[in-house]
């Protein structure tokens, strides 16, 4: 099963509350509390070129651990794990997803409207904020096994009572996972106080538009063009923001509409990539041919809907507030496309399910990453050899050493 279907609870803090009546359920898939678990991490304000642990294994060792410790059922989100640190991050994670998705519907927002709430200097801080209608909102999410939420609602209401900014409203959800042999149905707990009347603020959507889909950007464009989109991003000069569409690896067509973006693959992440070299004695063909046999192969498509890079990239703030992308979760077999609101789309394949995205991304094209990763993990660098553009030396091959493909000037 992917997909479920989980009712919402409101505590006795929010029981008498007609903001908090609907929705009463929330409907979401397995697709969705991947993406929406991507959303735990920070934005990096750098990433370095050589990191191919961030680009390559990061994005599919969460899904990995998704997919083999949450098992969803219709009316339930089941935690598998029995690995206290495994089971602790999927609780974190299907928290985060059932959290945002409930604030999505409750607010009748779009999800590229959430920002991650910096740590703060001092005391507790909450989780994520947004802003609808001129109103600041700021949402605690929680995850947990436990049957009883007493615990996890006065830690809310205590990082509540903690901040001093006026927000018009705070509100906390937790997300109530069942253990594995449990026929329990799972459920959303609301944990708030009364709204404050506070005047309305202004805020720069599109900035926190940018922000948001940075989160993505980090894993899906080269390190090299990512700086160059979060440096201005950062530093409020919007009119730097040049996102170059040409330099994604992948596009994907669905449903008539274009998605530029990245694939990754389960044989590229490094711990399993470790094991396997010390297990063929590091010969890259071999430990290709090992990997594949023991993690099979699970290949993924991330991606982001063409016009709103272009929006970005025009500065076009009214289309992109405005933008809602239509939702889809299609399932066949062991693969599914799962598009969201803000027109992020996910892909996995499973043994060559998905014709495109095999198309896109050949088992050639994984078998060389794995060679470059393999290297990188060696501290083997190479020549980058691609023809010279600079005077003097225009054809030469480029001497300057790399870890991936080509180095920083010829990619």
């Amino acid at each position: 099963m992917s997909s479920t279907v989980v009712k919402v609870h409101l505590d006795d803090t929010v029981k008498d509350n007609s903001f908090f009546k609907k929705p009463d359920s929330i409907e979401t898939n397995r697709g969705e509390l991947f993406k929406y678990a991507i959303m735990m991490w920070e934005v990096p304000s750098h990433i370095t070129e050589s990191d191919f642990d961030y680009l390559q294994s990061k994005v599919p060792a969460l899904e990995m651990l998704l997919s083999d410790a949450v098992h969803l059922t219709p009316e339930a989100v089941i935690n598998l794990s029995t690995d206290d640190r495994v089971q602790k991050l999927a609780s974190e994670a299907i928290g985060v997803g059932l959290g945002l998705k409930y604030s999505t519907d409750l607010l009748k927002t779009n999800p590229n409207k959430f920002k991650k709430i910096g740590v703060a200097e001092s005391g507790k801080y909450l989780d994520y904020s947004t802003n609808v209608d001129s109103k600041q909102f700021e949402i605690e999410t929680k995850g947990t096994i436990s049957a009883n939420y007493n615990r996890m609602k006065n830690d809310i209401i205590r990082k509540k009572a903690e901040q001093k900014s006026s927000i018009y409203l705070r509100y906390g959800t937790i997300a109530m996972i069942q253990r594995e042999g449990s026929i329990a149905a799972s459920k959303c707990v609301i944990v708030d106080d009364p709204p404050d009347n506070v005047p309305p603020v202004n805020e720069d959507i599109f900035e926190i538009q940018l922000l948001n889909y940075a989160i993505l950007f980090s894993f899906i464009m080269d390190p090299k063009y990512y700086n160059k989109y979060i440096k201005p991003v950062i530093t409020g000069r919007r009119q730097k923001i040049k996102i170059a569409s040409n330099k994604f690896f992948a596009k994907y067509v669905f449903e008539g509409r274009t998605y530029l973006g990245e694939c990754f693959d389960y044989r590229l992440i490094t711990e399993e990539v470790k094991r396997v070299m010390v297990e063929s004695g590091d010969s890259s063909l071999d430990t290709f041919a090992l990997i594949t046999q023991k993690l099979g192969r699970t290949k993924f498509f991330i991606g982001l809907e063409d016009v709103v890079i272009q929006a970005i990239n025009k500065k076009r703030t009214d289309f992109l507030i405005g933008y809602n992308s239509p939702g889809r979760f299609i399932e066949e077999l062991s693969s599914y496309k799962c598009l969201n609101q803000d027109g992020i789309l996910l892909v996995k394949s499973v043994y060559g399910n998905d014709g495109q995205l095999e198309q896109i991304f050949s088992e050639e094209e994984v078998k060389r990453r794995l060679g470059l990763f393999s290297n990188y993990i060696k501290g083997v660098a190479h020549q980058c050899k691609a023809p010279c553009r600079s005077r003097g030396i225009v054809g030469k091959p480029c001497e300057k050493m790399t870890y991936q493909k080509h180095c920083y000037f010829h990619r």
